[in-house]
C-alpha cells in the first residue's frame, strides 16, 4: 500500500513449437508486462520474423475494417461474453466474412450519402427560386435567347434608380416582378453587344442574380412542388436503407463483436511475439510480473510447455528504480486518488506512494476551504451520482466521482464545525468556530497546519532518501535533514519573538538556525566529501560563498512562501461564508417579501457557489497538493505497468 507493488523480472526460453500456448498464458493473466528483446539472438530467421510482421499487419487491417463497419452500423465497441480469445484467427476466412459484410454495409451507406447529397441539391434549388415563387411565368422563357442577355435577380429597392441610370446609355428592358421585405425581384435584359457595360451596371446596382435551373420547366411554384416530391421520395429511400442497416445491425451485432475481439486479440498476440528474442529453435521472452503472482505464472507456463526454461528475480527498490514498471495497489476507498497522483507523475519504484497521503489531505484541505453542510451535501450527492455511472452524461467523469464525494463529505464535516448550512450561520451552532468572525484565528491556524504538512513532506523525503541510501539527499538537500533543521529553527525563532513566555529557550533555536545555515551554505562541500569528489570547492571560495548565500536566501524565501501558501485555506474559508451572505443580501434586495424572486436569487447563488467557487477551491487544493506538498518529497518519473491482456474487460 505504501510502496508500488513489488515486481519480479522473469526470463523465459520457449521452444518454437510452444510459442503460441505460452504467449496465450502470458497474455490471458493480465499480470505480465513485456520488455522488447527482439534484438537478442544471433541466429534469427528473416522468413519467420517477416511472417509474424505480416500477420500483425493483416490483423491490424482487419481490425480497422471492422471498426469502420461498427461506425457505419452505429454499433458500440462493447465487451462480448467471456470466451476463449487466445487462439490466432484464420485470416483468409475472416477476410471473406468481413468483406461480405463490409460490401453490403458500404453499398447502403454510399446510397444514403448519395441521396443526402441529392436532397441537399434539391433544397438549394428550392432556396434559389423561392423568391420568385409567386411569379406566374414559365422560367424556361427567361433563359437568354440568342441575341439578348438578361438577369433575373434580387436587389435593394433604393438601388433601382441607380441601376436604371447606369443602363441609360444602352437599350435595356427592366421589370420589377415583386418586392418582399428589403429585396425586390427584378428582370433586366439588353443586347449581347452591350454585355460588358451590362455586367458592370448590375454589379454596381447590387443586383444578386438568381441561378435558374437549366433542366427545369414550368412556373417556379410548379418546380418547387415537383422538387419537394423528389425530396420526399429520396427521404423514403433513405428510411428504407436505414431500416435494412438496422436489421443488419441486429443480425450481425453478436457475430461482429465476437469477430472484432478475436481479431484484436490475434493482433495483440502477434505484436507481442514480434518483441520476443529469436534464436534458431527457441524464443526468449522477458518481462515484469507481480512478485505475488510469479509462482502461479510459472506453474501455468509449465503446464503448456514442459520444455520451457524460466528464471526470475525480485527487483530491488534501490538499484533498478528507473527500470521497473509501476503498479499502484491501494484499498478501494483511496484507489480513486491514484488518478491525482498519476496526473502529476508516476511514482518511482523506490519511493513511497503518496496516494494515502493525498486521500487524506486533498478532501481535508477542500473541506476546510468549502465548509458548509448544505453545499457539501450537494457535492456528495453529485459525486455519488457520477460514481454510480447511471447518468450517461457523467460516464466519462466516473473516476472523479469518489473524489467529489469525499470532498463533499469533508465539506459537510467542516460545515458542522463552522456552523454553516447553505450560507446560513444562525441555524447551526458551530462545533468549533465561525471563520468570518474569527478571521485572524483561522488564518493563523491554517498557516500552522501548513507548517505541519510541510514538515511531514520533509520527513517523507528523508525517509525515501535513507531507504535508497542516498545520504547526500537525506542529509544535505534543501528538503533533507539540514533543511528541516533550518525550517524548524526559523519557526522557533518566529514563535519566540511573537509569543510571550514561549517555553523553549530562544538560544536553542539560534543554535539550530546557525547549524542549519552552515549546513545549507556548505551542503555542496559536504556532498562532495561524502561522494569522494575533489576538489571540495570549485571556482574559488569567493564565487562559492556568493552563490551559496543567494541559494540560502532563495531557500529561506521558498520556506516562507510555502508556509504562507496555506493561508489561502483560511482565506477561502472566510470568503466562502461571506459569499453565501452576499447572495442572501441580494435576495432580500430583489424580493424583500421572500417570494419567488428571493428563492430564484438563492438558487442562482447556490449554483454559483457550488459550481464556480467549488471549481476554484478544487484548483487551489490541487495547487497546494502538487506544488507545496509534493514539491517536498515526490520525485516521480516511473513508468506505468501495462500488462498484456486478452480479456475484453481488461482491455477496455
Amino acid at each position: 500500500m505504501f510502496y508500488p507493488q513489488e515486481m519480479s523480472e522473469i526470463e523465459i526460453v520457449v521452444p518454437a513449437k510452444d510459442l503460441l500456448p505460452v504467449t496465450k498464458v502470458l497474455s490471458s493473466q493480465g499480470i505480465f508486462s513485456q520488455q522488447d528483446v527482439n534484438y537478442l539472438g544471433s541466429e534469427k530467421e528473416p522468413d519467420q520474423e517477416n511472417r509474424w510482421q505480416e500477420k500483425a499487419a493483416q490483423y491490424a487491417l482487419l481490425e480497422r475494417h471492422l471498426q469502420s463497419i461498427f461506425q457505419s452500423l452505429g454499433l458500440q465497441d462493447t465487451t462480448p461474453s467471456k470466451q476463449d480469445y487466445g487462439e490466432l484467427l484464420e485470416i483468409e476466412a475472416s477476410e471473406k466474412t468481413i468483406d461480405a459484410i463490409e460490401t453490403m454495409v458500404k453499398n447502403a451507406v454510399d446510397q444514403i450519402s448519395s441521396l443526402n447529397k441529392q436532397i441537399e441539391h434539391l433544397q438549394n434549388l428550392i432556396q434559389q427560386i423561392s423568391p420568385i415563387s409567386d411569379i406566374d411565368l414559365d422560367i424556361s422563357k427567361l433563359r437568354n435567347p440568342r441575341y439578348l442577355i438578361s438577369t433575373l435577380g434580387m436587389m435593394p429597392p433604393e438601388q433601382i434608380n441607380r441601376l436604371k441610370e447606369s443602363l441609360s446609355r444602352i437599350p435595356y428592358v427592366f421589370y420589377t416582378l415583386s418586392q418582399k421585405g428589403p429585396k425586390a425581384v427584378v428582370f433586366v435584359a439588353t443586347s449581347r453587344e452591350n454585355e460588358d457595360m451590362f455586367a458592370r451596371a448590375t454589379r454596381a446596382g447590387f443586383l444578386d442574380p438568381i441561378n435558374l435551373p437549366e433542366d427545369q420547366t414550368g412556373t417556379p411554384a410548379e418546380i418547387i412542388t415537383a422538387t419537394k416530391e423528389q425530396i420526399s421520395e429520396c427521404e423514403a429511400k433513405i428510411a428504407d436503407l436505414k431500416k435494412s442497416l438496422e436489421v443488419t445491425q441486429q443480425e450481425k451485432r453478436s457475430e461482429l463483436t465476437d469477430l472484432l475481439w478475436k481479431v484484436r486479440c490475434s493482433r495483440m498476440m502477434t505484436a507481442a511475439i514480434l518483441h520476443y528474442g529469436k534464436l534458431k529453435y527457441t524464443y526468449i521472452i522477458v518481462g515484469w510480473v507481480y512478485s505475488s503472482q510469479i509462482e502461479s505464472l510459472k506453474t501455468k507456463i509449465k503446464s503448456v510447455s514442459k520444455d520451457a526454461l524460466l528464471e526470475s528475480r525480485i527487483a530491488k527498490r534501490v538499484e533498478e528504480a528507473s527500470e521497473v514498471p509501476i503498479a499502484l495497489s491501494n484499498p478501494g476507498l483511496i484507489r480513486p486518488f491514484q488518478m491525482l497522483v498519476r496526473t502529476y507523475a508516476e511514482p518511482r519504484y523506490s519511493e513511497l506512494d503518496p496516494t494515502p497521503l493525498v486521500a487524506i489531505l486533498f478532501p481535508l484541505l477542500f473541506g476546510a476551504m468549502f465548509g458548509d453542510v448544505g453545499h457539501g451535501l450537494i457535492l456528495a450527492i453529485l459525486g455519488a451520482i457520477v460514481t454510480s455511472k447511471k447518468v450517461k452524461a457523467f460516464k466519462g467523469l466516473a473516476s472523479l466521482g469518489p473524489i467529489v464525494l469525499a470532498c463533499g463529505i469533508f465539506s459537510m464535516i467542516f460545515g458542522f464545525l463552522y456552523g454553516s448550512i447553505f450560507g446560513y450561520e444562525e441555524i447551526l451552532h458551530p462545533l468549533w468556530m465561525q471563520p468570518g468572525k474569527n478571521i485572524m484565528t483561522i488564518l493563523i491556524i491554517t498557516i500552522a497546519g501548513g507548517m505541519i504538512v510541510l514538515s511531514l513532506g520533509f520527513l517523507i523525503n528523508i525517509y525515501n532518501a535513507l531507504k535508497v541510501k542516498d545520504w547526500s539527499l537525506a542529509f544535505f538537500n534543501h528538503n533533507g535533514v539540514i533543511g528541516l533543521v533550518l525550517y524548524w529553527s526559523l519557526i522557533g525563532l518566529g514563535l519566540s519573538a511573537l509569543v510571550p513566555g514561549f517555553p523553549i529557550p530562544i538560544y536553542i533555536f539560534v543554535i539550530a538556525s546557525i547549524i542549519g545555515v552552515i549546513g545549507m551554505m556548505f551542503s555542496e562541500v559536504f556532498i562532495h566529501l561524502i561522494e569522494g569528489h575533489r576538489p571540495l570547492i570549485e571556482g574559488g571560495f569567493a564565487l562559492f560563498f556568493v552563490q551559496a548565500f543567494f541559494e540560502l536566501f532563495e531557500t529561506v524565501i521558498s520556506y516562507l512562501s510555502n508556509s504562507l501558501s496555506f493561508v489561502r485555506v483560511g482565506a477561502f474559508a472566510v470568503a466562502h461564508g461571506n459569499l453565501g451572505a452576499v447572495f442572501f443580501i441580494l435576495a432580500e434586495i430583489v424580493d424583500p417579501s421572500k417570494g419567488i424572486g428571493y428563492w430564484l436569487m438563492f438558487l442562482l447563488g447556490l449554483l454559483f457557489i457550488v459550481g464556480f467557487e467549488g471549481l476554484i477551491v478544487g484548483i487551489q487544493t490541487m495547487r497546494l497538493t502538487y506544488y507545496e506538498i509534493f514539491g517536498k518529497f515526490f520525485t516521480g518519473g516511473g513508468k506505468k505497468f501495462e500488462p498484456l491482456t486478452l480479456h475484453p474487460a481488461e482491455n477496455k
